[in-house]
């Protein structure tokens, strides 16, 4: 007496959509993994484009299709492939975007610290670095009150670790102008914080 084949392998020549149907309707827990099976290896290969890194794309194949496992029965899908490839290019951007956000809020926070250690060294700014949204504004506040000129040298030179030679190629400012603005803005920046401590004191 021949074997019956078992059902996953009988939903192997089942089209993309009667899958999808079938998981949809009834749950079918087989179903969803053929289409698992189908097309995990092109979901890795669309993460690996955006994330180009192995580990990451790994997760990322888990990740759409955790979310194509919750969301596939409350959505009407058409062409699974084409959802399947604006699931995982919508979640790339979305990591994308939550690492840039995150590095550049560590950048911001180092930044801010730098140039507050830079600028002076009590007990208040220890306090105001203790608070980084707080100190951020401060920094912002005080950074506002340059002119344009004193406003880039110093974003360059204290917050993108610029050179005197280098900002003077990235601007229209001779030598001796960015030295000048420098030389002013730092004090300028000096007085700001300082008005900043005493109101925060």
């Amino acid at each position: 007496m021949r074997s019956q084949p078992n059902s996953h392998n009988s939903l192997g020549g089942a089209s993309d959509e009667e899958l999808v149907e079938r998981y949809s309707k009834h749950r079918d827990k087989q179903a969803f993994g053929v289409l698992y099976k189908r097309y995990a290896h092109l979901v890795y290969g669309s993460a690996l484009k955006y994330m180009k890194d192995e580990e990451t794309a790994n997760d990322m194949v888990a990740q759409v299709f955790e979310k194509l496992y919750r969301k596939l029965p409350e959505v009407n899908v058409q062409n699974f492939k084409s959802y399947v490839y604006g699931s995982v290019r919508n979640e790339c951007i979305a990591r994308l975007r939550k690492i840039k956000s995150e590095r550049q809020k560590k950048d911001n926070y180092s930044l801010d610290e730098n140039i507050a250690g830079t600028f002076m060294e009590n007990e208040g700014m220890l306090r105001l670095v203790e608070n980084t949204e707080s100190l951020e504004e401060k920094v912002a506040d005080a950074m506002a009150t340059l002119n344009d000129e004193q406003r880039q040298c110093v974003t360059l030179f204290f917050f993108e670790k610029k050179s005197y030679k280098e900002i003077t190629e990235m601007t229209p400012f001779d030598l001796k102008q960015v030295k000048s603005y420098l030389q002013n803005g730092k004090r300028n920046l000096r007085n700001a914080l300082e008005q900043t401590l005493e109101r925060f004191s």
